[in-house]
């Protein structure tokens, strides 16, 4: 079962008195868990009726022990094992047996089991789906966490262009307890404002620094040096660091290369959107700026960033003057 069914459970009169949560995305668990102690437990009686253990200071006995024990002052009790995997193989047995027995069909307790990091092993897996509910919290595919963001954002009223969603996932990736952390931190920043574009999503998460980086590569790409060396001198004033700075020009160089190999290649732009996985936005924006470098600039673009490269290593040098001469070198080019 998904995320999305059992978000679809956790709101159904039904409760099952044995979940099994495992996979990569922590805070899916995190959030589920919090659904369902908010929707069984009072909080006022929350001492009394929710109970939480770890795995690997488990005592097996001392948890069936809590689960057929009445709730004191409430309908429910919730008793929940945190790091699963770390239980020993005796109180594992011991544990499956207990799902095989018909006891679990008392209606006033529910047991959720969180496996942190590996899966649980197929026999438990068995005995608890007679009783329970078993779910695997992992977003495989781009489709799917575009689709969790979005359902963030409509949560707040809000709305977020294709384009702040892109930077949104390239600052900071697939893991969804940052973006949930990132997406709470733009939702402050941009106040009423219904939609969130790119420039919002940078300056909430990294400040002006990410504003200008993705302006210093623009720069770069259509060989507006003036543009450039001003945004560098901005970056330079912040905490960037140039090895970041210098990978995200590599990058940016790489990038035109690319598009440049594969429209000579007679690619369309479909077929150039589709071999380099990015929006047709960036794409066209690689595209016009591929055809303002030819194949022996690049070439010499990329002799520049290996020689800027030993600089950092070897070189008595500033970064900040290294990462200026580089990007004026790459820019001059046939001047």
């Amino acid at each position: 079962m998904n995320y999305e069914n059992i978000v679809n459970l956790t709101k159904q009169e039904k409760i099952y008195p044995v979940y099994l949560f495992y996979g990569k995305e922590n805070y899916l668990k995190e959030d589920i868990l919090k659904k369902l102690r908010n929707r069984l437990i009072d909080p006022a009686y929350r001492e009394l009726n929710y109970k939480v253990f770890y795995g690997e200071k488990l005592f097996i006995n001392e948890v069936i022990n809590d689960l057929e024990t009445l709730p004191l002052i409430s309908e429910h009790k919730l008793v929940v094992i945190k790091e699963a995997e770390k239980i020993s193989k005796n109180d594992e047995i011991k544990l499956i047996n207990y799902f095989n027995r018909l006891s679990l069909k008392n209606i006033f307790s529910t047991l959720i089991i969180i496996y942190k990091e590996s899966s649980p092993n197929k026999e438990l897996i068995t005995s608890i789906k007679k009783a329970g509910v078993v779910s695997n919290f992992s977003i495989t595919n781009k489709a799917k966490l575009t689709l969790w963001i979005n359902s963030k954002f409509r949560q707040s009223n809000k709305k977020i262009t294709q384009e702040g969603l892109f930077y949104l996932q390239s600052i900071r990736g697939s893991d969804l307890g940052r973006l949930f952390n990132e997406i709470e931190k733009i939702d402050i920043y941009t106040k009423d404002k219904k939609v969130i574009e790119k420039e919002d999503v940078m300056i909430s998460i990294g400040g002006s620094e990410s504003v200008n980086i993705f302006k210093v590569l623009d720069s770069i790409g259509d060989k507006d040096i003036k543009s450039a060396i001003e945004g560098l001198v901005k970056l330079n004033q912040g905490n960037l660091h140039h090895l970041s700075i210098f990978a995200m020009i590599y990058r940016q160089i790489k990038l035109i290369l690319q598009a440049k190999l594969l429209l000579a290649g007679g690619f369309n732009f479909k077929e150039v959107e589709k071999k380099l996985k990015l929006p047709y936005f960036v794409i066209e924006k690689i595209i016009k700026q591929s055809k303002k470098y030819t194949f022996k600039e690049i070439c010499k673009s990329y002799e520049l960033l290996n020689i800027a490269d030993l600089e950092f290593k070897d070189s008595q040098k500033e970064p900040k003057i290294i990462l200026e001469e580089l990007v004026m070198n790459i820019i001059n080019q046939g001047r």
